[in-house]
């Protein structure tokens, strides 16, 4: 047998919910979160409307309404055989025998969402543990500080019984005046009973009944080489019967490893041992037990949540008295083979970084060329003016005859501040300055003197004439 590492998890939303919450000194011990929502297996009973059973009582009347209403303790058989009998809690809707089977559910799975029963229910509740059939007329006579005329009679208790549950499933108050018309000396045991049922003593009893037997939680799942578990029994039974349907090699054990017997107490624990060696599966156990349904039961229509149309709608019933009957739920288990961890993968090496590539030599500028040296101009002399012929004189030329006439002084060229500068800017022609300026003067010097002796010419001709 595998070392025990016991696990429980839920088959929810396909994983494996796990937690561990301890060690003991052999094994690790696993199990679910406490807070999670694992849906146990409940024992639940389906039975069939039995009109041959009912126990009528008598019409009542209620207020507002137009006439009695018969009253009934409607017989059921549970598929096991057992008698069963209830109280209608809907009484706006009539039983359809045409569709009798009925089957258990949770007091929230009352068909109307709106009606009076989901505040009230603790009160119905109530009245089934403290009338008929479950204390017997003699009792509630004892009980309640009445005097009933010959004493209370079984049809006058189921009358007024279903009256009071009708008071708290479907808000209706029985008449205070003549509230069984077909009987009216039955009338006032009725009401007495009613006023106690639905007076000051009903403080309500609210815990929706117990199932009779279940196991929590329905299913889980583990992997090969562990202990699946616990599954937890709880029953009003003595004992259940434990069965199972698992593959060859798997077996159910207790929290000490040890194999399970055939019979389990409430409290058991249940553990699926898997061999490690085992290939992924799955399997199931069943649990069985005869217990006496609790009172305050719901059934309602097989049908009539599930379908909407009214062919199919029946009374719902609540359970008011029940024989022993036999009650069984079923265990779910799955297994996987545990995965090997996956060898870590060896980090690649790095590759050697590459060498960064030299960098290209810039080209070398290439060198200016040059600048061409500018051609030297040729050097040009100045023109020597010729000696004009005077214009022929009128007659006052006498008169500027006598004034004495003065040759022109060359005047000199104006003196640049700035002839030092141009002389470093312009180009060097390769005559030397000093002499193009004294050509000039020659020049110059020559045309004052050919003017003088062009005027001295003309003063000789005139005196001569």
């Amino acid at each position: 047998m595998p070392t025990p590492v016991r696990r429980r998890a839920a088959l929810l939303s396909g994983g494996l919910a796990v937690s561990m919450i301890g060690f003991t000194a052999t094994a690790a011990v696993v199990v679910a979160d406490e807070d999670e929502a694992l849906a146990p297996a409940e024992a639940r009973t389906n039975a069939q409307l039995t009109p041959e059973a009912n126990i009528h009582g008598l019409k009542v009347r209620l207020d507002n309404a137009r006439r009695p209403y018969g009253t009934t303790l409607f017989g059921l058989t549970a598929e096991s055989g057992t008698s069963l009998q209830a109280y209608c809690v809907e009484l706006h809707v009539p039983v359809n025998y045409d569709h009798p089977g009925m089957e258990e559910v949770p007091w929230d799975q009352y068909p109307d969402p709106d009606s009076p029963f989901h505040e009230n229910r603790d009160q119905v509740n109530w009245i089934l543990h403290h009338s008929y059939p479950a204390v017997d007329v003699e009792e509630i006579e004892a009980v309640v500080d009445v005097s009933f005329r010959d004493g209370l009679s079984e049809d006058e208790a189921i009358a007024a019984t279903q009256a009071a549950v009708w008071h708290f499933s479907d808000d209706a108050d029985l008449a205070r005046t003549n509230p069984t018309p077909e009987d009216p000396q039955s009338g006032n045991d009725v009401r007495a009973l009613y006023e106690y049922l639905t007076g000051d003593e009903n403080v309500g009893i609210g815990d929706e009944p117990e199932p009779e037997l279940a196991l929590d939680p329905a299913s889980l799942t583990g992997e090969s080489g562990a202990q699946i578990g616990p599954f937890e029994v709880s029953t009003s039974a003595e004992a259940a019967q434990l069965s199972s349907d698992l593959p060859e090699g798997i077996e159910l054990v207790d929290a000490d490893s040890q194999l399970l017997g055939e019979e389990l107490a409430d409290g058991s624990e249940i553990y699926v041992d898997v061999p490690e060696d085992a290939a992924g599966g799955e399997g199931s156990f069943g649990l069985e037990a005869e217990a006496t349904l609790s009172l305050g039961r719901l059934f309602v229509g097989d049908e009539y949540n599930k379908r909407t149309k009214d062919e199919y709608r029946t009374q719902s019933l609540i359970l008011a008295s029940a024989e022993k009957t036999k009650v069984e739920v079923e265990g779910q288990v799955a297994w996987v083979t545990p995965e090997e961890p996956e060898e870590p993968e060896e980090p690649e090496e790095p590759e050697e970084p590459e060498e960064p590539e030299e960098p290209e030599e810039p080209e070398e500028p290439e060198e200016p060329e040059e600048p061409e040296e500018p051609e030297t101009p040729e050097s040009t002399q100045s023109p020597t003016p010729e000696p004009t012929s005077p214009p022929q004189d009128d007659e006052d030329d006498d008169d500027e005859d006598d004034d004495e006439t003065q040759s022109p002084e060359p005047s000199a060229p104006p003196e640049d501040e700035d002839d030092d500068d141009e002389d470093e800017d312009l180009p060097d022609t390769g005559t030397d300055s000093t002499m193009l300026i004294g050509a000039g003067l020659v020049a110059m010097l020559g045309g004052a003197a050919a003017l003088a002796l062009q005027r001295r010419g003309l003063t000789v001709g005139r005196s001569q004439s």
